[in-house]
């Protein structure tokens, strides 16, 4: 992503995020869950284009670990502008970066799948 395009209103893609494991699992009930930058206020839409930058999500190396016995997996998945990518991270998510972008990805596609 370039450089001062998150603060681009014109920002467009979608986020996805679907969460396996915890202590109460049920691998039949666990449903991706997709919000489009469109449903997303300008605010939330730079928020999770600056947070991906932080991150480094287009480039960076997903670490290579196992979730914990009970812990959660997370698929996250991101296109932003034309640029896609899907990556899974095990709690706990030693990047403070890419924590804070699960969480915000977790929150707003839960917010924005409500009735669907």
């Amino acid at each position: 992503m370039q450089t001062g395009k998150a603060s681009d209103e014109t920002v467009t893609g979608e986020a996805r995020v679907r969460i396996e494991g915890g202590l109460a699992h049920f691998p039949g009930l666990a449903k991706e869950q997709t919000v489009s930058f469109h449903d997303l206020a300008s605010p939330e839409r730079r928020e999770l284009a600056t947070l991906a930058d932080k991150a480094d999500f287009f480039d960076c190396t997903p670490a290579n670990e196992t979730a914990r016995p009970d812990a959660r997996t997370y698929t996250v998945g991101l296109t932003i502008d034309g640029r896609s990518r899907e990556i899974r991270v095990a709690e706990p998510i030693r990047d403070p970066a890419m924590a804070k972008l699960v969480s915000v990805v977790r929150r707003l596609s839960k917010q924005h799948s409500v009735g669907r």
